[in-house]
């Protein structure tokens, strides 16, 4: 019998520093790696990789790219040695080229801290194989944080909106989300962080999405997480 892939899932990572707060986002997802301890192998879709077609990682033994910058000394020493997976990495690839697209392997690239750091709240032990696939510099993906003690108005008001178009499945408003949500340019200046959501709604054949876990950080950041389970 075939075992069962997880389903889709949407993190918000949040700052860099997120391994070192005692915040509700970070427990959320460290409990997801409990929920899930038995998985194969994980592919990751980061805000913080673009490339102008598709690439998709192949090294066999990535390794950890402290990609920010102004933060605690001991984030940039760490290093998540997760293994990659060449099978999953070639599957990946394969479904790619099978729609369609052309896409790029890449066997130099490592793990980006979009991957590692919730990667290593979820499995500490590095032991659950781990590859990454690139956004695309023409799509709208984003999320670009602000600080506040509280969140704003017009940041609740659009996570509500977010929610309800995923929790509903409506595919057609998310399409639209620069037009239709409110506030749409304050929430993400940028449409990175938002393209990962948009490929893990596709991924779950546009169905409707659970609400995982909401909170907030650091005011106006959503650390929103949904799940696409039947």
């Amino acid at each position: 019998m075939m075992s069962k892939p997880i389903p889709p899932i949407f993190i918000s990572h949040g700052a860099p520093s997120l391994p070192l707060e005692d915040i509700p986002a970070r427990n959320f997802i460290k409990e997801l790696g409990i929920k899930y301890k038995n998985v194969k192998a994980v592919l990751c879709i980061s805000a913080h990789w673009e490339t102008s077609i598709p690439e998709v990682t192949t090294n066999p033994w990535p390794n950890t790219i402290h990609d920010f910058y102004g933060f605690p000394e001991e984030l940039y020493q760490i290093k998540y040695w997760a293994p990659g997976s060449p099978e999953l990495a070639k599957e990946t690839y394969n479904l790619i080229e099978d729609n369609g697209l052309e896409a790029l392997k890449n066997h130099d690239r490592g793990l980006d801290h979009g991957t590692w750091i919730p990667m290593m709240l979820m499995f500490p032990e590095a032991d659950v194989p781990v590859i990454q696939l690139s956004l695309q510099h023409h799509m709208d993906p984003e999320k670009h944080m602000h600080v506040g003690a509280q969140p704003d108005p017009w940041a609740i008001d659009f996570e509500a909106w977010l929610t309800r178009a995923v929790t509903t499945g409506d595919e057609e408003s998310l399409l639209n989300y620069r037009r239709i949500s409110p506030y749409p340019e304050r929430a993400h200046p940028y449409p990175d962080h938002l393209m990962p959501l948009m490929t893990v709604f596709g991924a779950a054949d546009n169905q409707e999405g659970k609400v995982a876990h909401k909170s907030w950080y650091a005011g106006d950041l959503g650390m929103g997480a949904y799940i696409f389970d039947d």
